[in-house]
């Protein structure tokens, strides 16, 4: 005859420990909804208590190494046709480590140092937050007036703490151009303000041949774009006299400084000098699915399926005419991993703002 073995001890409210045959669990939440956490899985528990109504959903934990079951072939499927070529940079990390200034590394290094000062302000919450709860539990009379003393303490502390981390972890940076460099970084900032004002701004991260031209309009290539917006920052934990340009690209943010690239993703920093990186400029002739924006050039007309003599194919009804826009792309690379490319609504902005790069990079 078996027998089972259960005991369940409260650790502090709304904390219970569960022993049993089958191992140890935790339960958080109060009566009547309970969060497990065990050796099989997690399980949700809600109900209303003395009713006898409840609602139980348990998840299992996925078993390590397991291979997800294979998806149904559809019969007679063609043969998946190549992704194409992906217009994205390196990694970030080798990105850090192609770098070729030495502000990255100290940028790099105070962002280190604000990560560890906000652990140790996260331990010291998780600190104040269970002698919170142990005073709620006493029955001192003199609770109301440590619960306030110690609240202003933590405040206090806490408070000075991040100001004082923050401070620290800050890098300054301080710029005193010759008038040559102002010249040149104020006619990049102009080109920039101008490129940002275009009606459309995308980050193509990918390129493909299309063999299929007659359902695509007559084009012999396909990109995927993104909408991007363009603007004036600084990265966090940077100071700085001067405004730098922005440029959100896929997964890393660009920052163009008076004398740096600097490449931010999450919490790292890679930084390049304007002679490391390579700025191309071209115009594109560009079939225009949707609306073309309200400065586009359009060039000509084409059709949504288009017969061998460019002329509407007739076999489909929902045929229609599309607009060709010319627009303007911008490419950024260099050796050490970047592989970047804009595209924008307006020609003359996109070749303005290559120039003005290629100004400062002389």
């Amino acid at each position: 005859m078996g027998f089972r073995f259960r005991r369940s001890f409260k650790i502090i409210p709304g904390v219970r420990l569960n022993l049993s045959g089958s191992g140890a669990s935790v339960s958080l939440g109060p009566r009547g909804q309970h969060y497990t956490i065990g050796p099989h899985g997690t399980r949700t528990t809600v109900g209303l208590p003395g009713s006898g109504v409840s609602w139980t959903s348990h998840q299992p934990y996925a078993s390590v190494g397991a291979s997800p079951p294979p998806l149904p072939e559809a019969p007679n499927s063609p043969t998946r046709e190549p992704i194409g070529t992906v217009i994205d940079s390196a990694s970030i990390d080798e990105l850090v480590a192609n770098s070729t200034i030495e502000i990255a590394q100290t940028l790099a290094i105070g962002r280190s140092r604000w990560r560890r000062y906000k652990i140790l302000i996260a331990i010291l919450s998780a600190l104040f937050a269970v002698s919170a709860l142990m005073l709620a539990g006493s029955a001192s009379a003199a609770r109301p007036v440590a619960a306030f003393v110690l609240t202003a303490g933590v405040v206090l502390v806490l408070g000075s703490l991040a100001i004082h981390g923050r401070e620290t972890s800050t890098v300054s940076l301080v710029y005193e151009l010759s008038a040559e460099q102002s010249v040149r970084f104020e006619a990049l900032t102009r080109a920039s303000h101008d490129l940002a004002s275009c009606g459309c701004i995308w980050n193509v991260p990918l390129e493909r041949q299309e063999a299929d031209w007659k359902r695509n309009a007559g084009a012999s290539k396909l990109i995927q774009r993104h909408q991007i917006s363009l603007g004036r920052d600084k990265p966090p934990l940077v100071k700085s006299n001067v405004d730098f340009l922005k440029l959100p690209l896929g997964k890393e943010t660009f920052y163009l400084t008076p004398d740096a690239i600097l490449v931010t993703a999450g919490k790292t920093v890679a930084g390049f000098g304007y002679e490391d990186v390579e700025f191309m400029f071209r115009s594109a002739r560009f079939i225009e699915e949707e609306t073309p924006p309200a400065d586009a050039t359009v060039v000509d007309q084409t059709w949504r399926y288009v017969n061998r003599k460019g002329g509407p194919d007739r076999r489909f009804n929902n045929n229609r005419e599309l607009p060709i826009c010319l627009y303007g792309e911008i490419d950024l690379r260099s050796s050490n991993g970047v592989n970047q490319r804009i595209q924008c609504s307006r020609v003359e902005a996109a070749e303005r703002f290559v120039a003005s790069l290629a100004a400062i990079s002389a």
